[in-house]
C-alpha cells in the first residue's frame, strides 16, 4: 500500500504539470496570431488600439497562467478586425 501513495501523488502532480503546460501553449499559440494579425498593412486605429490593448492583457494573463483570459483578450480583439482566430 506504500508504494501506491508516491505513485498517485507522482501522477496527480504529472497530471497538473501537463495541463499548465497545455494551457500556456494555448495562450502563446493565439499570442503569435495577434503579432501577425498586428502586422496586417493599412489598420484603422480603432482596429490597432484593440490589437495593442489584447497585447497586453494577453501578456498579464499569461503570467498569470489564466489562458481563458488570455484567449478571450485575444478573440474579442480579432473580432473587431473582422479576422478569425484560428
Amino acid at each position: 500500500m506504500m508504494t501506491k501513495v508516491p505513485t498517485t501523488a507522482l501522477a496527480a502532480f504529472a497530471l497538473v504539470a501537463v495541463s499548465a503546460s497545455v494551457a500556456r501553449a494555448d495562450c502563446e499559440s493565439d499570442m503569435v496570431q495577434l503579432e501577425d494579425a498586428m502586422k496586417a498593412p493599412n489598420q484603422t486605429p480603432a482596429v490597432e488600439a484593440a490589437f495593442q490593448d489584447a497585447a497586453t492583457k494577453s501578456a498579464a494573463a499569461m503570467r498569470k497562467d489564466d489562458d481563458a483570459a488570455c484567449h478571450q483578450a485575444i478573440a474579442d480583439a480579432m473580432t473587431k478586425a473582422g479576422k478569425p482566430l484560428k
